[in-house]
């Protein structure tokens, strides 16, 4: 079962990858809210702050301590603790205009 379709498979993985001569980062009007494990193996931390660096002054980026790539499981109550300074920030954005 694993060997169905080889070819295929090996030809839509090809078309999914963008070469990056032909990437463009995309311009998000609202804001991004970056939540990462500062010890996450699979995206480790330096991702984040390229990925910060590239949404420009639209993002945030919180690195949680003692945490890898499963924040939420990981370290809890931190995590919620972000979630809502994040939630509070939305609210009072959109009640301030």
């Amino acid at each position: 079962v694993l060997f169905d379709c080889r070819k295929e498979r090996a030809e839509l993985l090809e078309a999914l990858v963008i070469p990056d001569k032909d990437f463009a980062f995309p311009q998000y009007s609202q804001k991004v809210h970056l939540v990462w494990g500062e010890n996450d193996r699979i995206f480790p931390v330096e991702v984040a702050k390229s990925l910060k660096e590239n949404l420009g002054d639209s993002a945030t980026l919180v690195c949680i301590e003692k945490a890898g790539h499963l924040v939420a499981l990981e370290r809890p109550f931190v995590y919620n603790k972000c979630l809502k300074k994040i939630l509070a920030s939305i609210y009072k954005a959109g009640h301030t205009k």
